[in-house]
């Protein structure tokens, strides 16, 4: 994966869930919960949703863990296992 890919999972956070942030002032390895990311059930769900559309893969539930969904780094890397 690329800092492509990284750009687009910035813009689906800022789609989804980081409503009130610009893509560019997400850094890569940032704690997502630090800027303010509350991924309750209804936030998560929402992202993988998009991270799925986006990407054209299947995220079981089982899956999604704090830890995938920590940073931009992490879901990159999470991504890159799944293609």
């Amino acid at each position: 994966m690329s800092q492509d890919t990284k750009d687009r999972i910035k813009h689906l956070l800022v789609q989804s869930v980081l409503k009130n942030m610009k893509a560019a002032d997400i850094i890569d390895d940032s704690s997502l919960i630090d800027l303010g990311v509350g991924l309750d059930s209804v936030a998560t769900l929402e992202l993988v949703v998009a991270l799925e559309e986006e990407f054209q893969v299947s995220i079981d539930e089982g899956e999604i863990t704090p830890e995938i969904l920590e940073s931009v780094n992490c879901i990159e890397a999470f991504l890159s296992g799944k293609s």
